[in-house]
Parts: structure tokens; C-alpha cells; sequence
């Protein structure tokens, strides 16, 4: 078993929704609401160029406001229909509705842990060089040869960036109309777990990120089930659901990564819990115990899984 320990990158290498990560989305917001919680919910959704509130001016990336308007509304339809069987089909739904309710705050808040627990950490930088090509996320972790995905990052050059899937695969001539974010298509290649990174006239990306190619056939992996739910530091953690490898499966925390973990019946992996999965544990000596959740995903050649937490305690 490798186990790799990241530390987090620097405010300019985070998600734009991770400079609000103290707001939650605990109410329903509509046409007419207003406060920081739709601001945050603006800038969630301009990650993805599936949903994006706006592509200029009021509500696009950096531009994002606290007033839930017309286009937040027609973004937040955009994100139901993409996640139609999640969102929409167990409300008896067929199409958005714009109404930012509990399945679609859900369906948020799923995305928002997913991509802060897989997304890369291995720099420690604080800012992002004028120039430097960086390769912070992307929209979504795994999909099917043929699907469009968004880039996030920085120093992408208007027509020549290149994104290369590991060594062998490659997208040429891709476009990037503010330099911090490139949509393109899954290129028919095999399934796997790729590094995922850009090359242009500025330089070469860091090569952190990555994508897991699916065949559209194979169900991806699933988390039923972490336990304890609450854990000492090296306690043996069970994580139980469905569609692990038999070997090659790695599990991903916040701040660090798990990889080559078997699993002996497809339904069950085994790792020990670590205070080391937090960027700092220093408590004073007289501090109360606390614990804190610890978020985990399960990659394998077959997809990412949802995500799942258990509390380490400190």
C-alpha cells in the first residue's frame, strides 16, 4: 500500500466555491432571494460551462452577486437537467423548475465535498506566477469518451493549448476564452484513470489532476457505507459498497491518497485512519477532544464514487 500526504494549495489555486466554504446552503432560495449564500451558489455554478449563470458582465466568473435574478434561475434549471435522474426523477419532475429546494441543495452539496476532497493538492504555493499554466480542477472527475467537461485554472492561451491524458492521448488546438478555463470533449480513448494536464506556448501544467475515462457500460464505483463513523487516529476504517477493482483501487481524502488497495470481493475496502489526513491537528493542551469529518472517495479504472465521511477524532 502508497499512501501519498498532499498539503493544500493557496487561495489562488482553490474553486472559486472554496473561498466561501463557511457558507452553507441550508434555506431555499427562488427569484427575489438575496444574500451571500447565492453568491456562493453563483460561483458553484460557474465552475461547470454546462450552468453557468452568465459568460459576461453580471454573474459571470468574478462578477457573481447576491441577488438570485432571472439567469441564476435559468442556470439552476440547467444544473437540474443535468442531473436529471438525481435532481429531477425522484421529485416526479421532467424538467427544471429554477427553484433552488432541498434535492437540488443535495445534489450541491454532493458536488461541492466531491470536488473538495478529490481535487489536487500537491503544491504549496500561495499564488499563481503571472504566465504559469496551473491545472486546478475539472467539472467533473470521470465520464464516457464523447462528453464535454470544463478545465479550470490558469495561463491557458486563447487557441493552442494542448490536454494530454496521460503520456499517450491528447486534445490539440483547444480554446480557452479567459485563460482560466477550457470546455472540450472526452476523446475516444480507452477507459483508465489518466493524468490530466495542459501544454501551450507558456509552458507545461502541473500534472495533479486527473480524469477517469469510463465505458459507459461499467457502473462506477459506489459508497454505501464508512464505519466507524467515528475514529481514533490508525483505526481500521471499513468502507463498504459496490464496483471496487480487485486490485488498483485508490481512496482519496482531502489531504491525502490511498492507492493499489485490493479489494478481495468487490464490495469492501480496508484503511487505517490517519491524523494526518488534516492539514493541522495542533490543539492546545488543555483543549476539549474534538473530531473533525473526514471526507473519502473511492477511484478505480471503472470511475469515481460519491462520497461518504466518518469524524476523526483529535
Amino acid at each position: 500500500m502508497k499512501i501519498k500526504i498532499f498539503f493544500c494549495v493557496g487561495l489562488l489555486l482553490l474553486p472559486n466555491f472554496l473561498f466561501s466554504a463557511t457558507v452553507d446552503f441550508t434555506r431555499t432560495l427562488s427569484l427575489g432571494s438575496r444574500g451571500e449564500d447565492v453568491r456562493a451558489l453563483q460561483k458553484f455554478l460557474n465552475i461547470d460551462s454546462d450552468t453557468t449563470v452568465a459568460t459576461s458582465g453580471v454573474g459571470s466568473i468574478g462578477k457573481e452577486t447576491d441577488y438570485f435574478g432571472p439567469a441564476t434561475r435559468r442556470a439552476v434549471i440547467k444544473f437540474q437537467e443535468k442531473y436529471r435522474a438525481e435532481v429531477l426523477t425522484p421529485a416526479g419532475l421532467s424538467v427544471g423548475t429554477g427553484f433552488f429546494g432541498s434535492g437540488t441543495r443535495a445534489k450541491v452539496i454532493a458536488l461541492k465535498n466531491t470536488a473538495t476532497s478529490v481535487s489536487f493538492a500537491a503544491s504549496s504555493s500561495t499564488a499563481v506566477p503571472k504566465g504559469q499554466v496551473v491545472v486546478m480542477f475539472p467539472s467533473q472527475y470521470s465520464g464516457k469518451a464523447g462528453t464535454t467537461i470544463t478545465i479550470s485554472g490558469a495561463g491557458f492561451t486563447s487557441t493552442d493549448n494542448t490536454i494530454y491524458f496521460g503520456e499517450g492521448h491528447a486534445v490539440e488546438k483547444a480554446k480557452s476564452w479567459n485563460g482560466q478555463s477550457i470546455s472540450f470533449k472526452i476523446p475516444a480513448i480507452p477507459k483508465g484513470n489518466y493524468s490530466l494536464f495542459v501544454k501551450n506556448a507558456r509552458g507545461e501544467s502541473n500534472k495533479d489532476a486527473f480524469f477517469v475515462v469510463t465505458d459507459g457500460v461499467t457502473p462506477e464505483p459506489t459508497i454505501e457505507n464508512v464505519g466507524p463513523s467515528r475514529a481514533n487516529n490508525n483505526e481500521t476504517i471499513t468502507i463498504k459498497g459496490s464496483g471496487f477493482s480487485l486490485k488498483g483501487n485508490m481512496i482519496r481524502t482531502g489531504t491525502s491518497v490511498f492507492e493499489n488497495i485490493p479489494s478481495v470481493d468487490g464490495a469492501t475496502l480496508l484503511f487505517k485512519a490517519q491524523s494526518s489526513f488534516l492539514v493541522s491537528t495542533t490543539t492546545p493542551a488543555n483543549s476539549k477532544k474534538a473530531s473533525l469529518p473526514v471526507w473519502v472517495h473511492i477511484v478505480n479504472e471503472n470511475g469515481v464514487s460519491n462520497g461518504k465521511s466518518f469524524d476523526l477524532e483529535l
